[in-house]
Order: structure tokens, then sequence, then C-alpha cells
């Protein structure tokens, strides 16, 4: 009974292990706003390589850090990624680019439903409701320009 027992366990850790990898090369990927006055280093790096037209100012992908993203916050929100450069990725470097919008995704939709909990728990009130509720759509919307530009960019024209 014994070995059945460490064997459960080892099979558990190596399914979690690779199930907890992945999300972490994807937090390997950020975005950056170059027009910025204060950039992060990795920020820095990126956008002294690209050239930027009078009034535009694109979101940037950041692949070999983590942007302007501060711990915590989803990543979809706070710049417009309407008009994003992808710049030169590897496939590689886009699939995890693919994965960080999934995972900013999916953690606009829990923290909308958690406020949808929470408001109907009486704990916060409808203001602060309406703000989670326009975080929630923010960062949809800069997930669908996202997804756009990785569909452009792989081939599958998304338009």
């Amino acid at each position: 009974m014994g070995r059945f027992v460490l064997w459960g366990a080892a099979v558990a850790a190596v399914i979690g292990f690779g199930l907890f990898a992945p999300a972490q090369r994807a937090e390997a990927v950020g975005l950056c706003d170059c027009c910025e006055t204060s950039l992060t280093a990795s920020c820095g790096k990126v956008c002294a390589v690209i050239s930027l037209a009078p009034g535009m100012c694109p979101a940037i992908v950041d692949y070999e850090g983590t942007g302007a993203t501060v711990p915590g916050a989803n990543p979809l929100n706070g710049m417009s990624l309407r008009d994003m450069a992808l710049g030169d990725p590897r496939p590689g470097q886009l699939e995890e680019f693919r994965e960080f919008l999934e995972a900013g995704r999916r953690q606009a939709i829990a923290s909308y439903n958690a406020s949808l909990r929470k408001l109907k728990r009486h704990k916060i009130t409808p203001a602060d409701f309406d703000k989670a509720d326009a975080l929630y759509k923010e960062a949809l919307v800069n997930y669908y320009h996202g997804i756009r530009a990785y569909l452009n960019r792989v081939g599958r024209k998304s338009d």
C-alpha cells in the first residue's frame, strides 16, 4: 500500500509540475508603453530599437522581460493594445505571448466573478462593482486586440 501512495505522489508531482511550467513561461512576457517618461530597464531595451511616429503610442511586446507589468495587476489593463507592435518574435515567443494573453483574460474573468459574488453578498458597493466591470471590459477588449495581432502574425487573418 505504501508503494502506491508514493507512486501516486510522484505522478501528482510530475503532473503538477507540467501544469505549472507553462504559467512560469508566460510570466516572462510583458507589455511596454514607450511614450511613458519612466521606463523599466526591460522596456528601455525594447523601446530603444523602435522608432515611433509622432503622436503614436502603440503597446510593444517585451518577450525577454515583464515589461511595465505591476505584480498582481492584470497586464491587459492600463494601456490600449489596439495598435500593438509584436516585433520580430521566434515561434516559441509568439506562443508565450498567446499564453500571456490567455492568462490575462482568465485573470479578468476571475476578478469579475469575485466582484459579482461580493456585490451579491453586499460586501462591495455598486460603485465598486462598476469599477471592476470597467476593468473587466477593458481587459477583454485588449485581449481581443492582442489575439487579432497574434492571428495576423501567424497567418490566420482575423479581420
